[in-house]
């Protein structure tokens, strides 16, 4: 007995038949289905399967809808004779043909316009506040063109200066905090018509606003205010509100309205000298005040919330340095960065997640001046940072590395050590010959003393007791620093040897004394937005305020009497061009 599987593969076709219905019956439901393949199984019978309801080679209809559908595809892809560009080009118009179709159909919606460009601009701006704008503008700038201002007021050695355009705030030893205005760099005064005498020139000195000194004695209120001791430290927020200084042995931390230098409160919650301060990048959320790092001789670091007049208060503290936190830096709105002076190490700082990363700020077997405390450090948010050690190295960090990633030494050059001859006029020749057989003596390596870098930029700067602001370019992968030269000196200093061993004199820079700290911003051009505000537009130069005196900030242990007390002002030009079609010079 013959059966549908022991047939030939020839036989086992089935044939179509032609009484197909018209219309494709309705799917049944799965339960039917299941229930109907039950019984079947229980009968002994197999369901068979339903004849297709179309027919692959269809009807007359059917044709003429093919090649319906066919010129509709024809005319979508390509025309004959058609080239690529012309297709581009074709496919082109319909789209804008399209848009101007669903805009007369919908209409112009400007709300949404408007929103998705505030949502880009809070883009921008979150990103500038981590730090995750990175333009490159140290290229671009003119550094051996620089101009120099030296202001000062009648005050002992200034210890730290603080910037917040166009307003600069002094420190100095003698507890005089000062605020000063800063000159526009193209600020011209008006010309009278009727008068023949030429303009005056530019103001370029800053203007002395208002200045505070010591405690101001009011037997109406109920804490006296202000510094009786020298101020070592000063820092001002983002938003430009507040002004923070912390001074010696009297172990203050005052906070000062920033438009008037009001105190509005004193804080002695560290119990040694506050050495540095520091205020977080501005936040970019809503009802987020200034927040505010401090660092002190007695190894620790202190967080304040600074939300208001009325809100001023400590926060808690980070315990991990041995030895004097002598320099402070915010990486972000809850991360810092900090120094241990004779500890040699470096820690980062996230507050948030109460962990503390340690980098070791060691010299490395090979290099010729030992380190012996690290005292400065700069931050390159998002993950990097500079710090500046006694033995003149500068080092590069990353965040993700434990070892530094780039190390310059003698950043500032070195000093050979006095002749014997001025040791003392009574030395004959004989001993004097005896002594410089015996001498051991070594060129010093200049400490650096003062570290800063523009926010958001590939610029940092550093200075030393050599009368020399030095600029390094960080390269654009991160991984080194490039020297730039020094500010507003000939072209035979800025590229002459660093490291070499030659005499004070032929380093010699536009700043007179040792330098206690830096302070740098962008100049950059204003301009309106498309909502009709303000908002600043590209670099038009660098400014940098360099913080002067005859002694070191922390230390008597040399002094520089032909040294300024008082601040120098740095104003760095971009670099001219030459236009190639009538020779004259752009910016």
């Amino acid at each position: 007995m013959s059966s549908f599987f022991t047939l030939p593969a020839s036989q086992r076709k089935r044939k179509r038949t032609d009484d197909r219905p018209s219309k494709p019956a309705k799917r049944r439901s799965v339960q039917a289905e299941y229930s109907e393949s039950r019984q079947a199984r229980k009968s002994g019978k197999t369901p068979q399967k339903e004849d297709r309801d179309e027919s692959i080679s269809g009807s007359d209809s059917g044709e003429d809808d093919v090649q319906a559908e066919s010129a509709s595809e024809s005319e979508a892809t390509s025309e004959e004779d058609e080239t690529a560009a012309e297709r581009r080009a074709r496919l082109a118009e319909r789209y804008l043909e399209n848009i101007r179709q669903e805009v007369d159909e919908t209409g112009f919606d400007a709300e949404q316009i408007d929103k998705d460009r505030i949502a880009q601009r809070l883009r921008e701006d979150v990103d500038e506040v981590k730090g995750r704008q990175y333009r490159l503008i140290a290229s671009k700038l003119d550094f051996p063109a620089a101009t120099h201002c030296l202001f000062h007021a009648d005050t002992e050695s200034t210890t730290a200066v603080a910037v917040r355009a166009p307003y600069i705030y002094t420190a100095s030893k003698d507890k005089n905090l000062i605020k000063w205005q800063l000159a526009s760099p193209k600020s011209v005064a008006p010309q009278s018509g009727l008068s023949k005498r030429p303009p005056p020139p530019p103001r370029k000195r800053p203007k002395k606003l208002r200045y505070i000194r010591g405690v101001k004695i009011n037997a109406d209120l109920p804490q006296q205010h202000g510094h009786t001791t020298p101020i070592l430290s000063l820092a001002i927020s983002p938003c430009g509100t507040y002004v923070a200084t912390g001074s010696s042995t009297d172990r203050r931390l005052i906070i000062w309205l920033a438009s008037t230098l009001a105190p509005l409160k004193t804080f002695t919650t560290h119990r040694d000298s506050v050495l540095s301060l520091a205020f977080a990048p501005q936040s970019s959320q809503p009802g987020v005040g200034a927040q505010l790092f401090s660092a002190s001789a007695d190894r620790t670091i202190k967080t304040y919330s600074l939300n208001g007049p009325d809100s001023l208060a400590y926060v808690e503290t980070l315990f991990g340095h041995q030895d004097h936190v002598t320099s402070i830096a915010a990486m972000s709105l809850d991360q810092c960065v900090s120094v241990g002076a004779r500890d040699r190490t470096a820690r980062l700082w996230k507050v948030v997640d109460e962990m503390q990363s340690v980098y070791r700020a060691d010299s490395s077997k090979h290099a010729e001046h030992v380190t012996g405390s690290v005292d400065c450090v700069a931050a390159l948010p998002p993950a990097h940072f500079v710090t500046g050690s006694d033995s003149g190295a500068i080092q590069l960090w990353s965040v993700h590395r434990k070892k530094p990633v780039f190390v310059v030494e003698k950043a500032h050059g070195v000093e050979e050590p006095e002749p014997l001859e001025k040791a003392s006029s009574e030395i004959g020749e004989e001993v004097l010959e005896r002594l410089r057989k015996a001498d051991t003596r070594r060129p010093i390596a200049r400490g650096i003393t003062a570290l800063a870098t523009v926010f958001g930029t590939d610029v940092v700067v550093s200075g030393s007791w050599d009368g020399c602001v030095r600029v390094w370019k960080v390269s654009d992968d991160k991984r080194a620093l490039l020297p730039f030269g020094v500010v507003g000196t000939p072209e035979r200093i800025v590229n002459g040897d660093i490291g070499s061993s030659k005499h004070e004199k032929d380093h010699e820079g536009p700043v007179r004394g040792v330098i206690n700290s830096l302070a740098a911003f962008e100049r950059r051009k204003e301009t309106q937005n498309e909502f009709g505000g303000k908002k600043e537009g590209d670099t038009i130069g660098l400014c940098i305020v360099a913080g002067t005196g005859k002694e070191m900030r922390l230390g008597r242990w040399r002094k520089f009497p032909s040294g300024k007390n008082g601040a120098v002002v740095l104003e760095v030009p971009l670099q001219m061009r030459v236009n190639g079609v009538n020779g004259e010079h752009a910016e």
